[in-house]
């Protein structure tokens, strides 16, 4: 192990500490002294500070005290603590204090700085409270004295174990711990809900099997229930690989029907019935056809000739042939008709035309007639053109008149009265005659426009070309009146051998016909394989029908029978696949439940043997507990409380944990010299004997052990003491700084008892040293007087001695 040994502290500018000092920490024993407020415990606190980073009971009180670190009278502060380590030379911790803010390194990993806090430093403020924090109790306490124990008898371990197990104490925590044990068990829950829903199924499709096999059975007509289900199925397969012939027949029979109904119906369509008269018709037909052609070889070629002349020389038509004859005359007397009407009006607008022409050269002779006299009555009047003019245009000027502006000279009228009765007044004093000219001028103005009007009707008329007018046409109208006779003629041969030759089609189609349908009846039932006596067709039909729905009947009952089979054998099939599947499904629940259940087995049974375990890990530790406690604890802390205080009746002692547990139950008690049990030391000892319990229990924890950092560091631990206490106090520091080989550092307040322990605790060999610092502040900053002790051999005393 690595032995850290105190050497060096410099402090600048720290809390109450004003100036540079420095302090060496090399000796066997350290005694610093000063005034209330000169630097005593702040020299402690830089000591902690550069140890582990921090001063402990300044974040009790404000969480951060980074920014209480530094003197405010100086903006800057140092803290620096030099360890000597034997293994690997010197090892420093230091901090800067700049404003609030504290950067540095810590002298000090984090396991020492934890044993230097709870075993090496007892600062004041912790002396008065260690009893009670030592004392805390609970399974999430964790409180030094508690990690000392655990430390000692190497507790760590077995704590690992306790707490790896603690989850198997319980099934609800071992549940917890392993998720998959909670869901191991809901799943086995619900594979045994999902068993009994397959099982249910399973029983539904065993009962669907057995139904559709009956029914199948039913199908077939097998009335034992002997036969299995695959033959039964076998048999349904043979029975049913005749369906593809059953359909094709029945796909023929259909056909057949379809043919036999289109036959049934040509001959209830059929409306000819076979007579005498056939062949009387057959002869009209041909004597009609002869007086046809006689008409057309003698008058009616006479006849078609001179209607054509008419068409061509009349009425430019096209030649017409004798089979048109009547519609060719009908369309030449209208046309001839429409010829006559056409001349008639073209007559009549070429007549209204010239009319019209010579009704308008007459009025513009009358209109000429009048403007001559109307001249010659303007130039009776003797006024001129000029006056004339001016009168005129006075005339068109007053109408217009808006405003009081000259429409002439576009200047504002400015004179009396209005611009319109200033222009009357220059109207009426132009001339006396004024009015007459201006009415006459009027009249002129208007013959004139009407004269215009009509000679351009007359250009217009004259323009307009004359209609042509063709010959007369009442010759011709009267030789086609002389046709109509003759064309009746024709058209009654004509009709009396077209409707002659319609009836003789009819009589030829319906022989065809009649042959049709007996060549089809005759297919149908050589088809069919039927042979009955020739009789007539409806006879012939309704015999094929009833034939052919029999068979139609037949085959699809068998096929509905067919499908009924093939429906029940899927039944069975689909079931037979159900009750498998389901079958199967049951099967692998019943796997995947036994598998869970042997796995929860498993973690039960290893459950229990970790509770076992636990268990003997409890009492073991609650031994160890007990033997540290009561062996080495409560020996050493006796012994040394004696020392302390030899004439007290009470001796503290930590009460013995009978019961295991895994939270270490800390409780303290005292005990009578005849070995009676008492109350805890708080209550049955006094302030200064209580406090000196509390100091020699920090001794005994430090002393039970190796020492990890060789150092015990007090604050004015003898401030409540009196002078035995003192006296035994400083034999205890000289055993440990002399023969346990411990630097001791202690700050006192007093300057007798810091001369007293000055004095008692000097070296008495060579291998030991004494430090004695000296804090004061008379001038403002902190001066530290150090004084090293060392051993000085007293010739005399020897003398005496030999």
């Amino acid at each position: 192990m690595t032995e850290l040994r105190l050497q060096e502290l410099v402090v600048e500018n720290f809390r109450s500490i004003a100036g540079r000092c420095v302090i060496p920490l090399d000796g066997s024993i350290t005694l610093i002294h000063g005034a209330n407020g000169a630097g005593k415990t702040s020299l402690l606190s830089a000591i902690e500070l550069g140890a582990t980073g921090s001063v402990g009971f300044l974040d009790e009180q404000t969480g951060d005290a980074r920014s209480l670190l530094r003197n405010h009278d100086f903006p800057l502060g140092h803290v620096r603590l030099a360890l000597e380590d034997r293994d690997d030379g010197t090892r420093v911790g230091s901090f800067e204090l700049n404003g609030d803010t504290v950067s540095g390194r810590a002298a000090l990993t984090k396991p020492e700085q934890t044993y230097f806090l709870e075993r090496s430093f007892l600062p004041q403020t912790a002396l008065g409270r260690l009893l009670e924090s030592y004392t805390e109790t609970g399974k999430q306490v964790d409180t030094a004295l508690v990690r000392f124990v655990k430390s000692l008898v190497g507790l760590d371990e077995l704590d690992a174990l306790i707490d790896g197990l603690h989850a198997s104490g319980d099934l609800r925590r071992s549940r917890k711990a392993v998720p998959s044990w909670a869901r191991a068990k809901d799943r086995v829950d619900a594979l045994q809900t999902r068993r009994r829903e397959l099982q249910i199924q399973h029983e539904k499709a065993l009962t669907m099997l057995a139904e559709a096999a009956a029914r199948l059975r039913d199908l077939l007509g097998e009335t034992s229930t002997d036969y299995a289900i695959d033959e039964l199925l076998r048999t349904a397969i043979d029975r049913g690989r005749g369906v593809e012939t059953s359909r094709a027949e029945l796909s023929e029979l259909e056909q057949f029907q379809a043919k036999v109904d289109a036959v049934g119906n040509l001959v209830r369509s059929s409306l000819f019935n076979e007579s005498a008269e056939t062949a009387q018709d057959l002869a009209r037909d041909l004597e009609a056809r002869t007086a046809l052609e006689a008409w057309e070889a003698g008058s009616g070629a006479a006849l078609l000739a001179e209607l054509n002349a008419i068409r061509h020389e009349f009425l430019a038509l096209p030649a017409a042939e004798a089979a048109q004859l009547a519609d060719v005359y009908e369309q030449t007397v209208t046309h001839a008709i429409a010829a006559a009407n056409d001349r008639a009006e073209a007559i009549a607008s070429n007549d209204a035309k010239y009319e019209q022409i010579s009704l308008l050269d007459r009025r513009i002779a009358d209109i000429d007639h009048a403007i001559a006299s109307g001249e010659k009555r303007v130039q009776l009047t003797g006024v001129s053109d000029d006056i004339r003019t001016l009168i005129e245009i006075l005339n068109l000027a007053i109408p217009v008149l808006e405003s009081e502006r000259c429409p002439l000279c576009d200047q504002h009228f400015q004179g009396p009265g209005s611009l319109s009765e200033h222009l009357n007044s220059k109207l009426g004093r132009l001339s006396a005659g004024a009015r007459e000219v201006v009415h006459l001028e009027r009249e002129l103005a208007s013959l004139r426009a009407e004269r215009l009007t009509a000679v351009r009707q007359v250009v217009l008329l004259k323009s307009v070309p004359a209609q042509d007018v063709i010959g007369p046409l009442d010759e011709a109208i009267r030789r086609l009146n002389a046709m109509a006779d003759s064309v009746n003629e024709g058209s009654r041969l004509l009709q009396i051998v077209q409707s002659a030759q319609a009836r003789a089609a009819e009589i030829l189609a319906w022989q065809a016909e009649r042959a049709v349908i007996a060549d089809r009846i005759a297919d149908v039932r050589s088809a069919l394989g039927l042979s009955f006596p020739d009789s007539s067709f409806e006879d012939s039909i309704a015999v094929l029908k009833e034939e052919i729905g029999e068979r139609i009947q037949r085959l699809r009952f068998a096929d509905i029978q067919r499908r009924r089979e093939r429906e029940a054998r899927e039944a069975i099939e689909d079931a037979q696949r159900d009750a498998e599947r389901s079958e199967k499904e049951v099967r692998d629940a019943d796997a995947a439940i036994s598998r869970l259940q042997a796995q929860m087995s498993t973690a039960d049974s290893r459950m229990m043997s970790a509770r076992d375990v636990l268990q003997h890990a409890e009492m073991t530790r609650s031994q160890l507990i007990n033997e540290v406690f009561d062996q080495s604890l409560n020996a050493l802390w006796a012994q040394l409380f004696t020392r302390f205080a030899p004439s007290e009746r009470f001796t503290p002692r930590f009460v013995k944990q009978t019961a295991a547990s895994r939270s270490v139950d800390v409780r303290l008690e005292t005990e009578l010299p005849d070995g009676r049990i008492s109350g805890s030391p708080g209550a049955m000892l006094s302030y200064g004997n209580t406090n000196s319990a509390a100091l020699a229990l920090f001794m005994a924890l430090h002393l039970s052990a190796p020492p990890e950092l060789p150092w015990i560091i007090f604050d004015d631990p003898v401030q409540s003491m009196d002078d035995i206490h003192v006296a035994n106090f400083a034999t205890i520091v000289r055993q440990l700084a002399f023969v346990h080989g411990r630097q001791v550092v202690i700050a006192v307040h007093q300057p007798e008892l810091f001369d007293y322990l000055a004095l008692e605790l000097a070296p008495s060999a060579r291998a030991h040293s004494l430090v004695r610092v000296t804090l004061d502040r008379g001038s403002g900053l902190t001066v530290a007087d150090v004084e090293r002790v060392s051993y000085a051999k007293e010739p005399s005393l020897h003398r005496a001695i030999s």
